[in-house]
């Protein structure tokens, strides 16, 4: 008489096991899927602002729109999230100011910020 061979299947519970650790990576995988993708988004707009804080602080390091008076204000479409304000610090050198500029976006709460700091020879009035 043969022996009866062992089938090479998997059992019920072996499968069932497997199929619950498949579940568990999915799970954490679509969570780090969700957090990259809200990662990406705040380096871009973090990127947005960097130049944005750019472009403004060379207007004002070469005398275009260089108004003491307006301190703060908004970019105008496509950047009409982002907002900037400035602050002019006296220094030691007679006619150089400390520029601050701060350009802000989304909740204030969160201080998603990026600051710029220049030194600027102000014009003689």
């Amino acid at each position: 008489m043969r022996p009866q061979s062992q089938s090479g299947g998997f059992t019920l519970l072996e499968v069932m096991v497997a199929l619950a650790i498949v579940g568990i990576v999915l799970v954490a995988m679509l969570g780090l899927v969700q957090r990259n993708i809200l990662l990406n988004d705040h380096l871009q707009q973090m990127t947005r602002a960097t130049l944005l804080a750019k472009q403004r602080m060379a207007e004002i390091e070469g005398g275009i729109n260089r108004d003491a008076t307006q301190l703060q204000g908004e970019f105008i479409a496509p950047d009409e999230e982002f907002r900037w304000q400035m602050t002019y610090t006296p220094t030691p050198i007679i006619g150089v100011q400390q520029v601050d500029l701060d350009v802000l976006w989304g909740d204030e709460a969160k201080n998603e910020r990026v600051t710029l700091t220049s030194f600027v020879k102000m014009a003689e009035l």
